[in-house]
């Protein structure tokens, strides 16, 4: 990929799994504002309106890590040039490539963006264990969910209890993009069930894979169990 990108990159990790996936993590700390005006620049003015948008330069830097990463990375799995790789968004904003026999998914949380790449269909999140509602978990999450955040009740350390949390929203929110139906689709689309004090999936044809990669989170994978 770009030289400027990658003296500023740092080491990315790859892994393949049994579905032969590969995530590439970038931190955005290292995008400095020169290199964030450069990359800027190349991109089509319809994608730096989209960009600027957003709230705040973070959440620039975040997305533009994530359009720079996807472009480098199919580019040198696929052998491609990156001005030939098409990329297009469904019909509720999940993107996909229009020319290559791959799927992607991006997702940011923090100063991390992760791109996940596929020859079959992946939905990927990542987030950054904090602070938890517990009304909102009360309100979307079911019994056997928060079952597992409690763990053995009031003796369970509260940093088990949040990356639980993390696990079950990283969890359905993969899902949700793995379908392409985003947020809409509902967040308990997918749920669990608590059986010898392991969470299973109510969807037996999907495969979820946690990676806990980046320090501080916990990322999620879905793919088809095939």
């Amino acid at each position: 990929f770009c030289l400027s990108f990658k003296k500023h990159c740092d080491k990315i990790r790859v892994l393949r799994g049994e579905m032969m996936y590969n995530l590439f993590y970038y931190n955005i700390t290292k995008m400095t504002d020169e290199l964030y005006s450069k990359e800027f620049s190349k991109l089509p003015l319809l994608r730096q309106k989209q960009l600027l948008k957003k709230a705040n330069i973070d959440d620039r830097k975040r997305s533009l890590a994530g359009d720079i990463l996807t472009k480098r990375y199919l580019s040198k799995l696929y052998g491609v040039r990156e001005d030939a790789i098409e990329i297009k968004r469904g019909e509720h904003g999940k993107p996909y490539v229009l020319n290559l026999p791959a799927h992607f998914n991006v997702s940011h949380s923090g100063k991390y963006t992760i791109l996940a790449i596929s020859d079959k269909p992946i939905g990927i999140d990542i987030e950054i264990i904090e602070e938890f509602s517990a009304i909102l978990a009360k309100k979307l999450f079911n019994e056997d969910e928060l079952s597992y955040i409690a763990g053995n009740g009031p003796s369970r350390k509260k940093s088990e209890m949040q990356r639980s949390f993390y696990e079950i929203w990283t969890a359905k929110e993969a899902y949700l993009k793995y379908l392409g139906s985003g947020i809409s689709g509902g967040v308990n689309t997918l749920s669990f069930s608590l059986k010898n004090s392991k969470l299973v999936p109510n969807k037996n044809d999907i495969k979820l894979t946690y990676d806990f990669s980046v320090p501080g989170a916990v990322t999620a994978i879905v793919t088809p169990n095939d």
